[in-house]
C-alpha cells in the first residue's frame, strides 16, 4: 500500500469530519446562547415595566392630582416624594444592568451565529472528501481501507472535541480568575462593614465601605458575564455545568448581591452571605477543571491511539 498516494485525501477527510463535529457543537452553542438572550430579554422588559410604573408614581405626586391633594392633607409629600424618587433612580440602575446583561448575552449570541453560518457547507464537504479518499483506497487497495476510513473519521471528531474542551478551560479559567478578583474586592468590602458596625465608624468609613461594595457588585457582575460564556462553551461536550448545578442560577446569584441595605448588621449579612456563595462557586469551579482535565487527557489519549494504528497500517508490508 502506498502511502503516499493516501496521505493527502485521509487529510482532507480528517479536515471535512472536525469541521462536520465543530458545526454540531456550535448548533448546540447557539442553542444555549439563544435560551440567554431570551432570558435576558424578558428579564429587562420586567425591569422596564417596573420602572415606568415607578416614575409613573413620581409624576403623580409632582403634580397637581388627588395624590398630591392627599399626600398635603396628610403632611408628607416631601417624605413620600423623596422616596417615589429613591426607588424611581433604582429601578432605573437596575434597568441599565440589565440592559448590559442582554447586550453582553446577545453579543456572544452574534458570535456563534456568525462561526454557525460559516460551517453551513460542512456536510457536503465531508461527503466530497470522504467520495475521493474511498477512490484513493480502491486504487491502493489493502486489507486496511475500510479500517484507514473509520480511524480518519475519528480524528477528525477527536480534533474537534479537542478545540472544544480547549475553549471551555480557557472561559473556565477566565471565571475563576474573575472570581478571585471579586472574592479579594468582597473581603476588603467585609472587612470595612465590620469596622463601620462594631468601632463606630463614622461617615468617612461609611463612604468607604459603600465604594467597596459598589467595587464588589461590579466584580461580580464580571463573574456573571464570564459564567455566561463558561456556559455556552460547556454545551454539547459531555460536561454537566458546575457539576449538576443549574447555571441559570448561579448567573443570577451575584446581580443583585447588595440591594435594599437598610442598615450596617444587614450589610454585613449580605456580604457574608455572597462570600459562601462565592466560596462554593469557587469549589464546583476546581472540581470542573478537574474533569475538563480528565477529558482532555481521554481525548489525547485517544488521539495518540488512533495516529499509532493509522501508521501501522500505512506502513504494513
Amino acid at each position: 500500500m502506498s502511502e503516499s498516494s493516501l496521505v493527502a485525501p485521509a487529510e482532507a477527510v480528517r479536515v471535512a469530519a472536525e469541521n462536520r463535529a465543530r458545526r454540531r457543537h456550535v448548533a448546540a452553542q447557539l442553542e444555549t446562547a439563544a435560551t440567554l438572550v431570551a432570558t435576558r430579554r424578558d428579564e429587562l422588559a420586567e425591569l422596564e415595566r417596573t420602572l415606568q410604573a415607578e416614575r409613573a408614581d413620581v409624576g403623580r405626586l409632582e403634580q397637581l392630582s388627588l395624590t398630591r391633594i392627599w399626600a398635603a392633607l396628610r403632611g408628607d409629600t416631601a417624605d413620600r416624594l423623596a422616596v417615589e424618587r429613591a426607588e424611581a433612580d433604582a429601578a432605573s440602575l437596575a434597568v441599565a444592568s440589565a440592559q448590559r446583561r442582554f447586550d453582553s448575552a446577545h453579543r456572544e449570541y452574534t458570535k456563534v451565529r456568525r462561526e454557525h453560518d460559516g460551517l453551513s457547507g460542512v456536510d457536503r464537504a465531508y461527503t466530497d472528501a470522504l467520495a475521493e479518499y474511498e477512490s484513493a483506497l480502491r486504487a491502493a487497495g489493502g486489507r486496511g481501507a475500510a479500517e484507514l476510513t473509520t480511524i480518519a473519521e475519528d480524528l477528525g471528531t477527536a480534533g474537534a472535541r479537542r478545540r472544544e474542551i480547549t475553549e471551555a478551560v480557557g472561559a473556565l479559567q477566565d471565571t475563576r480568575q474573575a472570581l478571585g478578583r471579586a472574592l479579594e474586592s468582597l473581603d476588603s468590602a467585609g472587612g470595612w462593614s465590620t469596622y463601620d458596625t462594631f468601632f463606630g465608624g463614622g461617615l468617612v468609613a461609611d463612604m468607604v465601605k459603600h465604594f467597596k461594595i459598589d467595587a464588589a457588585t461590579e466584580a461580580f457582575t464580571r463573574v456573571n458575564r464570564a459564567l455566561e460564556r463558561l456556559s455556552v462553551e460547556l454545551a454539547d461536550i459531555g460536561v454537566s455545568a458546575l457539576d449538576g448545578a443549574d447555571i441559570s442560577t448561579t448567573l443570577a446569584v451575584f446581580d443583585v448581591l447588595f440591594d435594599n441595605i437598610v442598615s450596617d448588621w444587614m450589610v454585613r449579612d449580605r456580604i457574608a452571605q455572597a462570600r459562601s456563595r462565592a466560596y462554593d462557586l469557587r469549589d464546583r469551579l476546581a472540581d470542573l477543571a478537574d474533569e475538563l482535565a480528565a477529558h482532555a487527557r481521554d481525548n489525547a489519549a485517544g488521539i495518540t491511539a488512533l495516529l499509532a494504528r493509522r501508521e501501522e497500517i500505512l506502513t504494513a508490508v
